[in-house]
């Protein structure tokens, strides 16, 4: 795995050549893997911070009150900016890590670079709405759990909904052109998959 992360590294922006499933396969890993730790430290001083106040409410059995401390205690932390800023930083740094790694993936099996054109317009549709979001992100999650805790069902959740499929088909299609099986004859893009 280390190989195929160096190989990777060493080739930001080589969109030449092919790599195998093997090769693009351990290093998305450790792409997710890299996301998930950084994702983890933005958010849990946060945490410990949202569940210090909501463990401290005087009756733990009031679901509403538990809720209403934990809220407040997001908002002061400014977790929900934190993470749709982490996300974005994350979109970035995931475009930059992948984008090369693709195109020779969809190369070795005898598609063009061009097709990763779908995942980077995608993701950059996904990152322009979550942007947007930022300026009003604490009013609407604080306008959701009033009217959850009233009774109704927040509308805000479908735009949010359709938001995050649009993050999903990004990943959808890196999985699919992973997928996809190497050709075994030489083709336009080199003459074999490179196998580290």
């Amino acid at each position: 795995m280390i190989a195929a992360i160096g190989y990777n590294l060493k080739r930001l922006f080589d969109f030449k050549g092919r790599d195998g499933r093997g090769v693009f396969w351990r290093y998305f890993l450790f792409v997710v893997l890299l996301n998930i730790v950084i994702m983890l430290a933005a958010t849990i001083p946060g945490l410990v911070g949202v569940f210090t106040e909501a463990s401290a409410v005087a009756n733990p059995n009031d679901t509403a009150a538990v809720e209403a401390a934990a809220l407040d205690a997001m908002m002061e932390q400014g977790l929900p900016a934190t993470l749709v800023r982490t996300g974005l930083w994350l979109g970035l740094l995931n475009i930059a890590l992948m984008a090369a790694a693709l195109v020779r993936r969809a190369h070795d099996s005898g598609l063009p670079g061009l097709v990763l054109a779908i995942p980077l317009g995608l993701q950059l549709v996904w990152m322009y709405f979550s942007y947007r979001q930022l300026d009003g992100l604490s009013e609407t999650f604080r306008d959701a759990v009033a009217t959850t805790q009233a009774g109704g069902n927040p509308e805000v959740q479908a735009g949010m909904i359709a938001q995050d499929l649009i993050g999903w088909m990004v990943v959808l299609i890196i999985v699919a052109i992973g997928m996809i099986k190497s050709q075994q004859t030489p083709n336009q893009y080199a003459d074999g998959p490179t196998k580290v």
